[in-house]
Order: C-alpha cells, then structure tokens, then sequence
C-alpha cells in the first residue's frame, strides 16, 4: 500500500468544496459559476466569510444598521458584498 499524500488530498477536497460552493451561490443568484468565481477572487473573501456576510443579510432580526456594521466586521466582507451587489444588480 502506498502512502497517502494529506497534502494532495487536502488540496482536492478544498477544491471540491469551493466548486459546489460556487455553484450553489451561482444557482441563488442566476450568476454563471465562471462569474461567482471571479468576483469571489476579486473581493479576496474566504469561502467561510462569504457565508458569514450571507448569513448576516439573511438574518431577519438586524437591523440594517446592524447588518451593516456585521458585514464590516467581516474580513473583505464589505468588498465580497459590493461585487455581489454589482453583479446581480
């Protein structure tokens, strides 16, 4: 049995989680996965904080003042939110 490369594996999973991460943001908001994925990198947001911004636009208990300040306290969120905006807009 040969030995297995942690590093290489972990590299696929990563991989594979950003590809249905793009395509699942993509098929929320009609965008082309092509188009996800490039306003993803522009805004240099992590997977994990571009759901945090989500999550705090969908929490229907804040206020926008509350989601906004959220969303600034979120490492390139406000940047991830203003690509988001200006491709579905």
């Amino acid at each position: 049995m040969s030995a297995i490369n942690w590093n290489n594996l972990a590299e696929k999973a990563a991989n594979q989680t950003d590809a249905e991460f793009t395509t699942q943001l993509a098929a929320l908001t009609s965008l082309k996965t092509t188009e996800v994925a490039a306003f993803i990198k522009e805004s240099s947001i992590t997977n994990a904080n571009a759901l945090t911004v989500l999550g705090a636009i969908d929490n229907a208990t804040l206020s926008n003042t509350a989601k906004a300040a959220a969303i600034a306290n979120i490492q390139n969120g406000v940047s991830f939110l203003v690509q988001l905006v200006s491709k579905v807009v």
